[in-house]
């Protein structure tokens, strides 16, 4: 939530022009390119749906160029709905020059949210073979081969996320949200979309606007992510799965099974394609690995997917 700082009425008659709206382009042009080189530089950007987006520390650096800063007001609030809890931020964004508030803005981050509520507890585990012995191979470590054993990644219950998490995010969204509610135009002529990152739901869909919701065309929120999608397009092999399975199993395993894309692409590194290939996306499972597959995820049930194979009627 936001609000933009209350005239007078007897200062409306200040709503000028306070520049050339030419200098005023030239100068967010300047600052778009700029934070577009910084962004580019990173080795890991946010992109949601092929969309890229500023981060929180993105808004810091666009709000320094224009001599504002975020300032929390006060302490985070404790909130609780029913059995739902966590805290709600109050950020304003200040003109360091004349310390004027500009905009205002709260944020919250509740336990019900994907990732702010339970997660997942991992432990690494020696995978022993079936004497009970372990399994030794070789891998490369530092430009050295090393004989290790091999281990797997075990789910071995479940915890709550710490509420002092929770607190932080919600300063952190109300910052970047206060930010954007000034100064978004300046993503929006760098190509990046003006949604802060924060407010992004782990599925990397956008909240559809109200006519969007009751339109026939897809909207971001009904799209499913499935990272393979973005890659070149290739015949499909008719003996590996196909794109709607591929997508059922990013929905399973990054919904249900909470795992990272990173952790899931671990998990297909493990198997092998057609002719003993390398699994490098889900498009080159093998229709025999897919059961398997989703069935070994976390917290997946037999009843979360369909045993026969999903798009083979298509």
């Amino acid at each position: 939530m936001a609000d933009l700082v209350h005239v007078p009425d007897e200062d409306v008659s200040l709503l000028s022009l306070a520049d050339k709206p030419s200098t005023v382009l030239d100068q967010a042009k300047l600052a778009a390119n700029t934070i577009m080189s910084v962004i580019n530089a990173k080795k890991k950007q946010i992109v949601f749906n092929g969309e890229k987006y500023f981060e929180n520390d993105d808004w810091v650096l666009v709000a320094k160029m224009y001599g504002i800063v975020p300032r929390i007001v006060g302490e985070p609030e404790y909130v609780e709905f029913g059995e739902v809890k966590g805290f709600k931020a109050v950020c304003e964004a200040v003109l360091v020059a004349t310390d004027q508030v500009v905009g205002r803005a709260y944020a919250m981050c509740l336990n019900d949210e994907e990732n702010w509520g339970d997660r997942p507890k991992y432990e690494w585990r020696d995978v022993l073979d079936a004497e009970g012995k372990k399994i030794w191979e070789e891998k490369l470590i530092k430009g050295k081969m090393k004989k290790l054993p091999k281990s797997e990644k075990v789910q071995v219950g479940v915890v709550k996320v710490p509420l002092f998490q929770l607190m932080s995010m919600a300063q952190t969204r109300a910052s970047s949200k206060v930010l954007s509610m000034v100064l978004k135009f300046v993503p929006v002529l760098a190509g990046f979309k003006p949604t802060p990152a924060e407010e992004i739901p782990n599925d990397g869909s956008e909240f559809a606007h109200e006519n969007e919701r009751e339109s026939n065309h897809p909207t971001r929120a009904k799209r499913k992510n499935n990272p393979d999608e973005s890659q070149p397009e290739k015949p499909h092999d008719p003996d590996c799965i196909t794109s709607a399975q591929a997508s059922e199993m990013w929905r399973l395993a990054r919904g249900k099974g909470k795992l990272s894309e990173q952790e899931v692409r671990e998990r297909l590194a493990e198997l092998k394609g057609k002719n003993g290939k390398p699994v490098t996306s889900a498009l080159d499972m093998l229709k025999t690995d897919y059961i398997k597959f989703i069935s070994s995820l976390p917290n997946v049930t037999e009843s979360d997917y369909r045993q026969e194979e999903p798009g083979a009627s298509g």
